[in-house]
């Protein structure tokens, strides 16, 4: 995962490890990394990574990912655990875990996928990883190192995202012993996780040939590119060992058919048009629709076409996507940003006020569709909508963040301060919240009620600032 240096800790469970047949090292494993400590060790992984480039903030593909992800959660070995599913901009073909249940997709992941079972098969696969709690599972194995040898770990392994020679340099440190020791334990139980994985993908209704598929053709391009293999291969080891067992699982259950969901058709259209060179992506595209005239290539021409400034095109080749689909909010949402991209915000905001009565919980569609009414100048519309979406989804910060606008607009700016240190606390900047809060009280112009909240939300937060300690 390139450019992020500063996260020491960002995959401690890249090379998770588990034997599912000892479940109760589990327990044991709980006495030197507890579950509070895990998750906090998460939230401030993700902390930095939502300040980095390589993080993709696109509503549509998190909102995907977390549903196939949610699907996949509920049939997994603990369908009651808290996960959050996000894409990374990086062209390599790569998935990973994080303390507290954080899965990171690159997007060469999802254009890379053929179809949706593969996907969800390398999902599965860390979802494993988490549910089986491999984190805690490291820190048992290396006691007498501690975290500290973790985070050197971590380090070799974050090299190894996006530069191999960098991860030997890596390596090559005072902790290099234990490094490689943990880097050998892992490569012996990385299968584990496609045991349970594999079981996953199947009671969640999926392919289950799909997890197998997806690591043949990664293994065939490593023997090919030899030294340049795909990345999931350089931090998931791909042993014959682990090949023959999945296949071997496979053979115990039945060939069962899926067939993609349209929403996969279109997001991974959605990724491979924004890849790569935008005349490049274009051609890719018509090339496409002349082959096969499916809603995903004339999707992704669109997308394309927006891309490199040719509106018009752009629209037509959304409603020929349009007539060979049903109804789809990816695509109702990609006439309202066609329509924002030509500066008619009036436009957009009717379109996707339209769209949202038959796709009411398409959050892409909420946020979309307040942004649109702010671009229009109707900031009072905007909070009212915002508002009343707050009580369907009370912990969304995007909502907080386009609310701070609102009052904004509306020149409500100790209201807008406040709306903007509630989003930074549901992105754990706490420091940040308690400056925005401070600002909010220096303006004073607003009513008791309100000056009141601040003052005594400044006092908590002030307190939750003070009692947190590094994870230990």
């Amino acid at each position: 995962m390139p450019k992020l240096p500063s996260i020491a800790l960002v995959l401690l469970i890249a090379f998770p490890v588990h034997a599912i047949e000892l479940p109760d090292l589990g327990e044991v494993s709980r006495m030197v990394l507890s579950e509070a400590n895990e998750d906090r060790i998460g939230r401030e992984i993700m902390r930095q990574i939502r300040n980095d480039a390589a993080y993709v903030d696109d509503p549509v593909l998190s909102e995907y990912l977390n549903s196939l992800g949610e699907r996949l959660i509920a049939a997994s070995p603990a369908p009651g655990r808290q996960f959050e599913f996000f894409p990374v901009r990086d062209d390599s073909i790569n998935a990973f875990a994080l303390p507290g249940g954080y899965v990171g997709v690159h997007t060469g992941l999802i254009s890379a996928a053929r179809n949706e079972s593969e996907l969800a098969g390398v999902l599965a696969h860390e979802i494993a990883h988490v549910t089986q709690n491999h984190i805690a599972r490291i820190v048992d194995a290396q006691k007498s190192s501690g975290l500290a040898s973790l985070a050197a770990l971590a380090i070799a392994i974050l090299a190894a995202r996006s530069n191999p020679d960098a991860a030997q340099a890596a390596i090559v440190t005072a902790q290099a012993m234990s490094i490689q020791n943990q880097l050998d334990f892992t490569r012996e139980h990385e299968r584990e996780a496609d045991r349970v994985g594999l079981q996953t993908l199947s009671s969640a209704g999926f392919a289950p040939q799909g997890m197998g598929t997806f690591f043949e053709r990664l293994q065939a391009q490593g023997r090919v590119y030899d030294n340049n293999a795909p990345a999931y291969l350089r931090t998931h080891p791909l042993t014959y060992e682990r090949i023959a067992d999945i296949q071997n699982r496979l053979a115990s259950i039945p060939y069962r058919q899926f067939s993609d969901s349209l929403e996969f058709t279109l997001v991974r259209a959605r990724v491979q048009a924004a890849a790569g060179e935008a005349r490049d992506a274009v051609r890719e595209f018509e090339a496409r629709v002349l082959e096969q005239a499916s809603a995903g290539a004339w999707f992704g021409l669109a997308q394309a076409r927006l891309r490199v400034g040719e509106p018009d095109q752009a629209a037509a080749a959304l409603e020929t996507a349009a007539g060979l689909s049903p109804p789809s909010p990816v695509i109702e949402l990609a006439r309202a940003e066609l329509a924002l991209a030509r500066d008619q915000a009036g436009l957009a905001a009717e379109l996707s006020g339209t769209a949202l009565v038959r796709h009411s919980t398409y959050r892409p569609l909420a946020y979309l569709h307040a942004k649109a009414l702010l671009r229009a100048k109707k900031p009072r519309e905007a909070l009212d909508f915002l508002v009343e979406r707050q009580r369907i989804w009370t912990s969304d910060g995007a909502l907080q963040e386009l609310k701070a606008q609102a009052h904004q607009a509306l020149g409500q700016s100790t209201e807008a301060y406040l709306a903007q240190a509630e989003a930074y606390v549901l992105a754990d900047r706490i420091g940040a919240a308690i400056e925005q809060l401070q600002m909010a009280q220096r303006q004073g112009k607003a009513d008791f009620y309100t000056l009141s909240i601040i003052d005594a939300r400044l006092r908590e937060l002030r307190q939750k600032d003070a009692e947190r300690e590094p994870p230990r």
